[in-house]
């Protein structure tokens, strides 16, 4: 942690962003009992992510 603060890397950003990316991709749910954070706090991170999952149940996921 020090070497990236050295760096100048904002710790708390960067988390924040990996959760808003990982609620993006999977139920902040999943995500939730993944990393052991509350449903709470996870579904937060994805309304700032503009992905509530409100449509969740339809949702379909297109591979490359």
């Amino acid at each position: 942690m020090k070497r990236l603060r050295d760096l100048g890397v904002n710790l708390l950003g960067a988390r924040n962003r990996a959760i808003g990316e990982l609620v993006l991709e999977c139920p902040p749910s999943l995500v939730a009992d993944a990393l052991g954070y509350s449903y709470q706090v996870a579904f937060l991170h994805a309304d700032k992510a503009a992905e509530p999952w409100a449509r969740y149940a339809g949702r379909r996921v297109h591979s490359p």
